[in-house]
């Protein structure tokens, strides 16, 4: 086929349109076929069945296509004047692929479907005009469909690169991340150690001074054991007597000295303590078998130090053994723990046991029911805690008080935690949150810690929420928000 016209249709459109308007002028066919088109105008719509034909002398026709998530139109091509409006469906018989609509007032030659046939058959130009601008028409989409796969190629290649970029980009600013949430820690963490070792002194000085005290009974025990066996069982009973002693106020400890002086005359001074904290049935026995000399009385009150003293190693040893048991789930890294079934309550008593040193002049509220077994990062939501209570510390100054409760629901778990203090601004109230805002900044009494930005990072890493309010009562009131679900959680967990 020689294909003369295609290329001076694909040159000079305006020339060929002429050849066929004037094709048609010669024929007396103008007036029937030649039609005009307002803008706006619809000439196909996608889906329909061609009627009629349409090729495009003048104007602007814009081509749509239906997205399928959406169902809005989208433009795909702007045809001009040479142009055969619905080639698709004319050359295949299927529906129109897209709908057509005038853009700029349009000039075009509408023949009915079913005419076209015969207006082949009978003019053997417009035969060949036909065949030559299917094909100009065929090729001038095939190379636009090249160009365009170029270009598409080109912004898939671009959007590639930005997503390597942005992927790296991601992983720098998550390392930095937990770079920012180790270091805020080990801040945080400085703070703690400060009240660790003064909480950890006590119970670590009374320990050894049970232990001196231990000996030094021991070795006078063992020298009188041999000749005190009628002794024993009364020995004994002072012995368990000891391990479950409690202190006494003031008040009642002077009444029972007072009492008791009257019977043990001969009794120093800190026996007749010692007698004071002895139950009663166990001071009948002491009268029962005259035990008023004071070398008898040191030898049977030695018995029951020697329970006391085992009393004070043991409460001492334990509060030493919970408080560094603290600190070692507090300080644990990622690497160290990750998500695991956890108690949320066992955290938040952690943290209290840190924090006491900070906390130990406020009242402490503490109502922590029962609540369901939930997926978390216990390292990570402890720091949660920690900031909170800090907060509220810093806000409250050496008076006020504390309220911790949680509760839930089939869906969630949920800690509010509540302190007496000025409370939170209204204007800054909607921005505590904010990464690039710091009360410290703003001169308010309000925080030191972890940042709560990063508190809320680490929260919404569990698929949950953490707000902040004023209580009515006074006070600033934090509630963290957890589902209970793993389902709910976040891609973090992996």
């Amino acid at each position: 086929m020689e294909f003369k016209l295609g290329k001076q249709w694909i040159k000079d459109r305006k020339h060929v349109t002429e050849l066929i308007q004037r094709l048609f002028g010669e024929a007396d066919q103008s007036t029937k076929y030649l039609k005009q088109y307002e803008e706006g105008s619809v000439l196909l719509k996608e889906g329909e069945q061609l009627k009629d034909i349409y090729i495009l002398l003048d104007g602007v026709v814009e081509l749509y296509k239906k997205k399928p998530d959406t169902q809005s139109d989208y433009p795909i091509i702007r045809l001009q004047s040479g142009s055969f409006i619905g080639i698709i469906a004319f050359t295949t018989g299927e529906p129109s692929l897209t709908t057509s609509i005038v853009e700029k007032k349009a000039t075009v030659l509408k023949i009915p479907d079913s005419e076209v046939r015969t207006l082949l058959d009978q003019n053997k130009r417009f035969q060949k005009y036909m065949d030559e601008l299917i094909l100009a028409n065929l090729l001038d989409r095939f190379r636009n469909t090249i160009i365009l796969q170029m270009k598409l190629d080109s912004v898939n290649n671009k959007l590639r690169n930005e997503r390597n970029e942005s992927q790296k980009a991601y992983r720098e600013l998550k390392e930095a991340q937990d770079r920012l949430i180790y270091q805020e820690k080990m801040a945080t963490l400085g703070q703690l150690v400060a009240g660790f070792a003064h909480e950890v002194n006590n119970p670590t000085a009374s320990l050894l001074r049970s232990t001196e005290t231990l000996e030094s009974r021991m070795s006078g025990l063992l020298q009188q054991l041999d000749q005190q066996e009628e002794t024993e069982e009364l020995l004994q009973k002072l012995y368990e007597a000891g391990k479950k002693a409690y202190f006494l106020d003031t008040a009642e400890l002077r009444q029972r000295v007072r009492v008791l002086k009257k019977t043990f005359e001969k009794a120093t001074a800190s026996q007749l303590r010692l007698l004071a904290l002895i139950p009663d049935e166990l001071i009948s026995e002491f009268k029962e078998k005259e035990i008023f000399e004071r070398q008898k009385l040191a030898f049977h009150l030695n018995h029951f130090e020697l329970g006391r003293m085992f009393q004070n190693i043991e409460s001492s040893g334990t509060r030493i053994s919970g408080l560094v048991n603290s600190l070692k789930s507090y300080s644990r890294t990622d690497t160290d723990r990750h998500w695991e079934d956890i108690d949320i309550r066992e955290g938040i008593h952690d943290t209290l046991q840190l924090t006491s040193n900070r906390i130990k002049f406020y009242d402490i509220d503490i109502e922590l029911p029962e609540v369901p077994i939930i997926r978390a990062n216990p390292a990570a939501l402890n720091q949660v805690w920690t900031n909170i209570i800090l907060n509220a510390s810093d806000a409250m100054g050496n008076k006020g008080g504390l309220s911790i409760w949680c509760d839930h629901d089939e869906d969630y778990i949920w800690v509010t935690i509540k302190d007496s203090g000025p409370g939170i601004k209204e204007e800054i109230i909607d921005r505590i949150f904010d990464s690039n805002f710091s009360t410290k900044k703003s001169e308010i009494k309000f925080g030191l810690g972890l940042g709560l930005s990063i508190c809320k990072d680490i929260v919404e890493q569990h698929g949950g929420t953490i707000t902040a309010k004023n209580s009515p009562q006074g006070g600033a009131v934090f509630t963290v928000k957890l589902p209970r679900n793993p389902d709910l959680l976040k891609d973090s967990t992996n």
